[in-house]
């Protein structure tokens, strides 16, 4: 097949976190390797007014999308939602859930509603929030139980970690009030309770988990938080491990079939402080960096190639297509 490649190029001179989850051209490299590697011929399509441009020169058969979009809270659904408009089949989930999952207070909620554990939250637009917080139940406003401290902060809508710092982790209201006005700039800001348990990530590929992986701290750490910083440093500050993690595995098939997700996807879990393993977080659009994105490494923990694991993706989506 020839297959169109949908993506956001990291620019050459970026700094700080704005573009942390656009791609590299080491990336972009691979993939295509990994695609013709697989059988298929490959056309770089990229984002916007340019894979409009050559999609009019190009036909394609399908498309493998990374791309991040650039926007608001829907901006991973631009490229599925354009292509559905033009009947061009696109790996990965519907444009509804990945929006759906970019939002984590909507996702959290939809875990909810399916019985998922997730951490009890609320959602500040900016404003200073005074201790105590009173969780949200769903859509059916604040529950009368308080969040209990320690409390995390994170941007509402953004992935790769941006905003999450070691002073995400609040303890008191001065330390609440400093982050929440520190994480202003990106939007609303999540305000949960911290998880103070291990950490893992499981990697799911055409409704099969691969594999569970969990991320542990290579000096002991009271309050573990797995931040941009210790992912941009990771070979000096983490350890990855498979886990066999029953539980683990169950919950995060349990939110694949409460989004509805599709092809692949990563689910990051975390224990709460009575053992539980809670939702975190998913993304339906993992990294695929041929040696640091956390699914890449999961995969070659399980003895499973970079060209192996894209192959076992886009045979996913291409069997979905033929449907």
């Amino acid at each position: 097949m020839r297959i169109g490649l949908c993506f956001n190029l990291k620019p050459p001179d970026a700094s700080g976190d704005q573009y942390e989850e656009f791609d590299s051209e080491e990336t972009i490299c691979a993939l295509e390797n990994a695609l013709r590697a697989n059988g298929h011929d490959v056309v770089r399509l990229g984002w916007g007014a340019e894979m409009l441009d050559s999609l009019r020169q190009t036909p394609v058969d399908g498309v493998f999308n990374i791309a991040e979009g650039v926007g608001g809270r829907g901006r991973e659904s631009q490229v599925p939602a354009i292509l559905e408009m033009f009947g061009i089949p696109c790996s990965g989930s519907s444009a509804l859930s990945i929006g759906l999952t970019l939002d984590k207070a909507l996702a959290k909620r939809v875990a909810q509603s399916a019985g998922i554990p997730t951490a009890p939250f609320v959602v500040s637009g900016g404003a200073p929030l005074r201790l105590p917080l009173f969780a949200r139940a769903a859509a059916e406003g604040p529950s009368l139980a308080p969040l209990r401290l320690p409390l995390f902060v994170k941007p509402a809508a953004e992935g790769s970690s941006m905003g999450i710092m070691a002073s995400s982790l609040c303890h008191d209201e001065a330390e609440l009030s400093a982050a929440i006005s520190r994480l202003a700039p990106y939007g609303p800001v999540l305000v949960e309770e911290f998880l103070p348990g291990e950490e893992y990530t499981v990697g799911i590929v055409d409704g099969e988990v691969l594999g569970a992986m969990q991320v542990v701290p290579r000096t002991s750490e009271e309050n573990f938080i797995y931040s941009l910083d210790v992912k941009r440093d990771y070979l000096n500050r983490v350890d990855y491990r498979l886990a066999g993690d029953a539980d683990v595995k169950s919950l995060a098939l349990e939110v694949w079939r409460a989004f509805d997700l599709r092809d692949v996807a990563r689910i990051d879990v975390r224990r709460d402080r009575d053992g539980i393993p809670n939702f975190v977080e998913v993304n339906p659009l993992p990294g695929v960096h041929p040696v640091n994105s956390d699914l890449v490494i999961l995969a070659r923990l399980l003895g499973i190639a970079h060209v192996t694991l894209i192959g076992r993706i886009i045979a996913a989506a291409s069997r979905r297509w033929r449907q």
